[in-house]
């Protein structure tokens, strides 16, 4: 157990600044660009709901509705 702290303290001392600053970069990097895509990801999804929607046939949209023809017959 005291070798495994030993080891993690001089990985930790060998590693310099320069080293640790661009690999926190790099993770920061890579957040950024992950949340890129999925922004991306949620754009394309909206995009085709939206056109699927506009493509939607009169009798798919009439089926979707809630309203009852019923209740405005006179």
């Amino acid at each position: 157990m005291k070798k495994a702290n030993q080891d993690q303290a001089k990985l930790k001392d060998g590693i310099n600044e320069d080293l640790k600053k661009q690999l926190l970069q790099m993770k920061q990097n890579l957040a950024a660009e992950t949340e890129k895509r999925e922004e991306q990801k949620r754009q394309d999804l909206l995009q085709q709901q939206k056109e699927k929607e506009k493509n939607k046939s009169f009798s798919e949209l009439l089926d979707e509705s809630h309203l009852d023809w019923r209740k405005y017959k006179s």
